[in-house]
């Protein structure tokens, strides 16, 4: 994943006591990425609702399936449902082949020498989450 403009414009955050972080665009609090906490796993999961659907595909390749669509909060219904399983037996798979190249150091989302980072996130309180439902 490459960044080519905003990245002064994004923040993450926990919102579980969880490793995942979320991160999201600070100017209009738009939800973007997922990721793991430190940037040693190498993963990036994309918002699609949240993107230009006629540059989505060209950019990021053709989805090859929806996890969590119980979760949206519009119609999903015509989405494709990848289960869980697969989406773990690619995941493991590609993490080891991303450890082994040294890709995990790639992502613009971390530092590539600490792998922290590159928005100090921040973790929401039960009562600050429980305000968002």
């Amino acid at each position: 994943m490459k960044l080519h403009s905003g990245r002064d414009k994004l923040a993450s955050l926990y919102m579980t006591e969880g490793k995942t972080l979320r991160w999201y665009a600070s100017c209009c609090n738009s939800p973007m990425f997922n990721t793991y906490a430190n940037g040693k796993v190498p993963y990036v999961t994309t918002i699609l609702a949240n993107a230009d659907p006629a540059r989505r595909d060209a950019l990021l390749g053709a989805p090859v399936g929806h996890v969590f669509a119980e979760q949206a909060t519009g119609d999903a219904s015509e989405l494709e449902l990848m289960p869980f399983s697969r989406l773990m037996r690619r995941f493991f798979g590609r993490m080891i082949r991303d450890l082994l190249a040294g890709d995990r150091r790639r992502s613009a989302l971390f530092d590539p020498k600490t792998l922290e980072p590159i928005a100090e996130p921040i973790r929401l309180s039960p009562e600050q989450r429980n305000s968002l439902s």
